[in-house]
């Protein structure tokens, strides 16, 4: 019976577990018929409070401890100056919650209260900036202020919390076109500024961001064009992904990213919108979003912590110099015996690197030298450090005791005015030998010392003091995603494999960092890590017979494309990967790079759904590791035409634009884009022929993702860079190469003479990250160029900016290096017949229908030779074997095959 009872508790712990884990996009209880939008999260006293725009004069929040369970809605305003509240976001500072929203983007107010549910009430009138209002406070304690415009992102200083100084552009602007949503933080001494646009009711709405490394954060940002967009997704019913604010986890250390996703648009009515997050990833001082994702995640990790919710102090405190420590109110801890020094140690201990978050106020002091704070890196009372709140002297003091040597107290000022009565937080970051301390996020010190890891807790000196959440976690630096299961498809950095050292989460051969990983702590173990031109950094001299672990969560089962971004002098470079012990691919050469950075991509991974552990190992030569890119494949070899005759074939699934069919060719006279196939195409070729009437700014776009119109209205004019993907097209003297990420980027030129009115062959031919370009001369490639920053896969299809253009006989060979081919069926139609076959020299087809076109492929599905009438096919000067011949007519399609002598 005990074991019976046994194995249901177990069943039951472990669906709990599972029910703990969330998925995008998500519902709270009592949110507004509108949903979640412009979702705004900040931390106070270790509970994450949740707010949304509102529609009528009910402003609400949720809290959360940890982000998943929240809580029924709270209304913290009914002030009428913030009805339709836009975008509010709340600040605290010595004591007062000041939240920051513009009514129906008209303008900003301010509005206070005691308490992060409010009630909040006006405390200014309108002070203008328009919309979006974000507040950012810099190390120094001075306030700023950003908002967005019609040119884009812009900052402010702030004299005070009510009171905004002259703007500045800080070129944050997506495509000249609406930018909203502004979001800064600062890490590492870094500013990073994310930023949404182009419109809230866009599909197309996304994520960029921009960086910062001067000492002022209202000076010019740069764009991260090689990684923008961050956060996006246009096709499906998760899309118009944007407008939130990061913000750290409860493990202390894992930045999230909280979106809203949009459900409905129309009638003039608000867009319904959902709440979303996903996490934050940082590979130096790169910055990645893992997502989007609705899928099940892995929980947030949760720090160990204390919010004394109970009446009695419990079995995980210790307090070794004796005081009166009490829990009051099941809300705080307490110390309220004036006279003396005394400690209170939390039972949880970290060994050595951790992050360590605090929350202290003053009751009342006796004399000049009370002071109270914290307790960190805590082993025995000959070893600990102290960082102290001097309420005569107004700093933040900080000492190491060693094997009972105290160091040299080390003062830094606190800001003037210090309400030492309210609530601050404290928080330390420790990362081998250096300390780095917070107070109310402003980082005031980094210092280095031998104290090792320990536990935590709290101090006073000669006054009573009230504490509150404290909490300990061994993540630090960014450590907290190493471990975490990251979702595929997505981007996973070399330098994120799995803790547990050597022979856990890697195989390293060498003793120590042979790289060059320069003045950051990446990664604490023997891995060989250096500095990246691209950013952050990457595993170095990978050696045969080294290996690293990654977590993944997969979305679906089924076939998936790995780009490997990789460098190597070595032409015998091979590598396996394994998902768990179990072979995912054969051993796979990675060519010779000569000593550049290139992406190799791995057809054909078969992948479970779901958390799993996935392993590259060196089997052979020596590389350098950057990054794996995973990608949903299609890789079954097929021929797909369109000879547009009346109307647009199948395949078709993307189209803004006027296009229409003229004269049995796919026409459009002005903006417009259209796609066709499958997001998991990743080789292939394509043929079509391109007649320009008026303009030549118009072509083949391939490898395609993300597709979307511009705009409120869904303008294509506005949206003729939003996709993600290549571009083809000819001007009157050049073929033109090109790149559009919600941008553009001309890759590679080549001269020439075109003009209007005249039928061109234009061939596409890409493989990995090789793109060839032929027009006409299908012999000699006009464009050969290898993309160092590839997209892997993607759609095909035409695009058109503000041009008259024709395209007609449109022919896509997926996958042409395989030995088979999917040529849609390949059967006998009565209706067509085909002789002689075999043949030796001409082909003849006749038809009881109107012929359009006929094409000759190989077995392997290349293109040899495409006609428009039914005259005989010469066959004379191909070599004997067999071919496929494809016949489009007025009614139908056939494919039959054909054997040449």
């Amino acid at each position: 019976m005990k074991k019976n009872f046994l194995i249901v508790l177990l069943a039951f712990i472990a669906s709990l577990s599972f029910a703990q884990t969330w998925q995008n996009p998500m519902n709270v209880s009592g949110q507004p018929d509108m949903g979640i939008g412009d979702p705004y999260i900040f931390k106070f006293r270790g509970t994450y409070y949740m707010y949304s725009s509102s529609r009528d004069v009910e402003i609400r929040c949720w809290k959360s401890k940890d982000l998943i369970s929240w809580s029924e809605a709270i209304v913290c305003s009914t002030d009428p100056i913030a009805k339709n509240a836009y975008a509010p976001e709340v600040v605290y500072w010595n004591g007062i919650f000041y939240m920051y929203t513009s009514p129906q983007g008209n303008g900003h107010y301010v509005l206070t209260s005691n308490s992060p549910t409010g009630p909040f009430v006006s405390a200014s009138g309108n002070l203008q900036k328009k919309i979006d209002g974000s507040v950012f406070i810099d190390d120094d304690a001075k306030w700023y202020f950003y908002h967005a415009n019609s040119s884009g992102i812009q900052g402010c200083t702030m004299s005070n919390p009510t009171s905004f100084g002259t703007s500045v552009n800080l070129n944050a602007q997506m495509n000249g076109q609406w930018t909203e949503a502004p979001c800064l933080i600062k890490r590492n001494g870094i500013y990073y500024l994310l930023y949404t646009g182009n419109h809230v009711w866009s599909n197309g709405y996304r994520v960029d961001y921009a960086i910062n490394a001067t000492q002022n954060p209202i000076s010019m940002y740069t764009p991260q064009m090689d990684q923008n967009p961050v956060l996006i997704n246009t096709e499906g019913s998760f899309v118009g992904l944007g407008h939130g604010t990061a913000f750290i986890g409860p493990d202390l250390d894992t930045y999230y990213f909280t979106y809203h996703n949009l459900v409905r648009i129309g009638g003039g009515v608000a867009p319904a919108r959902k709440f979303n997050y996903d996490r934050m990833a940082w590979n130096g001082n790169k910055l990645l979003i893992l997502g989007p994702t609705n899928w099940a995640q892995q929980p947030p990790a949760l720090a160990n912590a204390d919010f004394f919710e109970r009446a009695d102090i419990g079995v995980d405190w210790s307090m070794p110099n004796g005081g009166n420590w009490s829990i009051k109110n099941k809300d705080l801890l307490s110390q309220d015996k004036m006279e003396g020094e005394y400690k209170a140690i939390f039972t949880p201990y970290s060994e050595s690197d951790y992050t360590a978050e605090f929350t202290i106020k003053e009751v009342a002091t006796n004399g000049n030298d009370a002071k109270f704070g914290v307790v960190f890196s805590y082993k025995d009372e000959q070893n600990y450090g102290v960082a102290l709140l001097n309420v005569s002297s107004n700093q933040l003091e900080i000492n190491f005791q060693v094997n009972n040597v105290w160091g040299t107290v080390q003062c830094y000022e606190l800001p003037v005015g210090f309400n030492y009565r309210v609530w601050h937080s404290i928080r330390i970051e420790k990362n081998m030998q250096n300390y780095k301390f917070f107070i109310d996020g402003l980082h005031k010190a980094t210092l280095t010392s031998n104290l090792d890891g320990g536990q935590i807790g709290y101090m006073t000196r000669n006054c009573n003091g009230n504490f509150s959440y404290i909490a300990i976690s061994d993540k630090v630096n960014g450590s907290g995603i190493f471990d975490v299961y990251k979702p595929i498809p997505g981007d996973i950095q070399a330098i994120h494999y799995n803790t547990g050292g050597e022979g856990v989460g890697y195989h390293d051969l060498t003793i120590g960092n042979t790289g060059n990983s320069g003045d950051q702590n990446v990664r604490n173990d023997n891995v060989d890590i250096s500095k990246n031109g691209n950013g952050g950094f990457h595993i170095t001299a990978i050696q045969t017979g080294e290996w690293y672990k990654y977590n993944v969560n997969v979305r679906i089962k089924g076939v998936y494309n790995i780009g490997i971004r990789y460098l190597t002098a070595n032409a015998t470079s091979r590598i396996k990967i394994y998902q768990g012990e179990t072979e995912l691919t054969e051993t796979v050469q990675l060519p010779n790079t000569n000593g550049t950075w290139q992406v190799y991509t791995i057809k054909g991974v078969n992948l479970a759904a779901g958390n799993q552990t996935l392993k590259i190992e060196a089997v052979e030569g020596e590389f350098e590791l950057y990054e794996m890119q995973f990608r949903e494949g299609n890789n079954t070899s097929m021929i797909v035409t369109d000879t547009f005759d009346n109307s647009f074939g199948k395949g078709w699934n993307y189209t803004d634009g006027a296009w229409s069919i003229v004269s049995g060719q796919a026409s459009i006279n002005g903006y417009g884009k259209r796609t066709l196939g499958n997001i998991g195409w990743t080789d292939y070729t394509i043929d079509c022929d391109v007649t320009y009437k008026n303009g030549m700014n118009a072509g083949l776009i391939f490898r395609v993702n993300n597709p979307s119109q511009g705009g409120e209205n869904n303008d294509s004019r506005l949206g003729t860079d939003f996709f993600q993907g290549y571009f083809v097209g000819m001007g009157s003297d050049k073929v033109t190469l090109g790149k559009h990420n919600y941008s553009w980027k001309s890759l590679a030129t080549s001269p020439g003479s075109f003009s209007l009115n005249r039928k061109y062959h234009i061939r596409v031919a890409v493989k990995g990250a090789n793109i060839k370009v032929y027009v006409d001369n299908m012999s000699v490639p006009k464009i050969d160029y290898t993309d160092p920053f590839p997209f892997i896969s993607g759609k095909v299809g035409f695009r058109s900016h503000s041009t008259n253009v024709l395209f007609d006989n449109l022919v896509v060979t997926i996958n042409d290096d395989f030995t088979m081919t999917g040529i849609e069926t390949v059967e006998r139609d009565s209706d067509c017949i085909i002789y002689p076959n075999p043949v030796k020299d001409m082909l003849t087809v006749k038809a009881n229908d109107t012929i359009k076109s006929i094409c000759v492929f190989s077995q392997t599905g290349v293109l040899i030779h495409a006609q428009q009438d039914s005259e005989p096919i010469s066959m004379v000067d191909l070599p004997a074997g067999m071919y496929i011949v494809q016949v489009r007519k007025t009614s139908k399609t056939s494919n039959r095959k054909v054997i040449k002598e």
